[in-house]
């Protein structure tokens, strides 16, 4: 994947927050955290999981995990009250451990492969 691959609109913005986990000077992990609202779920403050992959050498040994919870601990403190994201079928198992909830049908994004909106509130209602 080029570089121009993993950019998203909004990655520079100053309310836009990148998260990696470095391991022997190497970024393992990442996650990246955009303030965008999702209409069909109302909040306050919500931000959208836009960039979240681990290094294929590392996957399934829980460092995606850490730095998906040091995000939402991080948002969660900022007053964030909703994290969502368009999750791919294959990570599902890994939001719904996380206490991740569905919203909405099965959808295709092209040249990636079936989603689903993929919810957390940070701070309940």
């Amino acid at each position: 994947m080029s570089e121009a691959e993993c950019v998203n609109p909004g990655d520079d913005l100053p309310t836009t927050f990148h998260f990696g986990l470095v391991h022997n000077n190497e970024i393992i992990s990442i996650a990246t955290f955009i303030q965008e609202p999702f209409a069909e779920l109302p909040a306050t403050f919500p931000y959208r999981l836009r960039g979240m992959a681990s290094d294929k050498r590392f996957q399934g040994q829980g460092f995606g995990r850490e730095v998906l919870l040091y995000g939402l601990e991080f948002l969660r403190q900022k007053n964030c009250d909703l994290v969502w994201c368009n999750a791919r079928e294959i990570a599902f198992p890994f939001y719904e451990k996380l206490g991740f909830s569905y919203l909405g049908p099965l959808f295709e994004i092209k040249d990636i492969g079936p989603h689903k909106v993929m919810y957390k509130r940070l701070i309940p209602r």
